[in-house]
């Protein structure tokens, strides 16, 4: 599946000197160029879980700040920034999820290179952008299952991206994580880490245009409870989105997205897939 939409994105990207602006006949210009990464988001979705479907409500706020490095001329920063996703679902499957922050940090350098200081120092280059992940505040109160919540208290990523891309347009961070999670139920709250026993990886693309998105992330390895219990745990998700049309300039999108879960799924850590496609529009996103 990431596979194929990637393959569509790369056929539909436009040159690099698209044309951001259209005109009427009378000569008046509008956008057609939207930033997928900057906004107020606002949407609705169809939720296939276990056979049953359910409305899907999402909201939150993204933000993406490109800046040159101040410690380094030919070097360039692509900040993405997601404040306060909430998503609530019905259903059997009640549930709501709400992130108070998640971003990537991503830094592009012209010429990458490494310095090794054993005996005399030798640098020599280096084909990777570095990158770091951050999430805190990720909890999950999911009403089906019973009292009880999952909050992940903080999570960190330090990534490495061989695509090197220098524009906001696109990267592959892949790094081990680490991790602390709270799993509280009627029996009390439990704890556990993750100590870079995880892999993460964060990767997306974009149209220059902005009307094509597609975002992949994933996470991978060994939990660690402070009972001295351990598990392994394994999620994805995938996320396309498509400008089908805007209205007063706020762009309304199409979103698909699906997301696997083994073992790391609620406070039973169950397995899970799930679907979901509906409509999101940015009614204060950059252009």
């Amino acid at each position: 599946m990431v596979a194929l939409a990637l393959a569509l994105l790369l056929s539909t990207l436009p040159s690099p000197d698209v044309a951001c602006e259209g005109s009427t006949d009378a000569g008046e210009t509008f956008p057609t160029c939207f930033d997928p990464g900057t906004g107020w988001v606002l949407g609705t979705a169809l939720h296939v879980q276990d056979e049953e479907a359910a409305l899907l409500l999402r909201t939150g706020i993204l933000l993406r700040v490109v800046r040159t490095s101040n410690s380094k001329g030919d070097s360039s920063w692509f900040d993405s920034h997601r404040l306060f996703m909430t998503e609530a679902r019905g259903g059997t499957h009640e549930a709501l999820t709400f992130t108070g922050y998640d971003g990537l940090l991503r830094r592009h350098v012209d010429e990458g290179s490494l310095l090794v200081s054993f005996g005399r120092p030798v640098r020599i280059p280096f084909p990777f952008d570095v990158a770091m992940s951050l999430r805190a505040a990720h909890l999950e109160r999911r009403v089906w299952e019973g009292p009880g919540w999952t909050l992940e208290t903080g999570r960190v990523g330090l990534l490495l991206d061989p695509v090197r891309t220098n524009t906001e347009w696109g990267w592959l961070a892949v790094g081990p994580a680490a991790n602390h999670t709270l799993r509280h139920d009627r029996d009390g709250t439990q704890h556990e880490v993750s100590p870079f026993t995880s892999l993460l990886l964060d990767t997306g693309w974009e149209t220059r245009d902005g009307r094509w998105a597609l975002r992949a992330t994933g996470l991978v390895g060994w939990a660690f409870d402070f009972d001295g219990g351990s598990h392994f745990r394994a999620r994805g998700e995938v996320a396309l989105e498509h400008v089908l049309l805007a209205v007063n300039d706020a762009p309304v999108s199409l979103r698909l997205a699906a997301t696997g879960v083994r073992g790391d799924a609620g406070l039973a850590r169950r397995d899970e897939a799930m679907l979901s496609a509906g409509l999101m529009v940015r009614p204060f996103g950059e252009r």
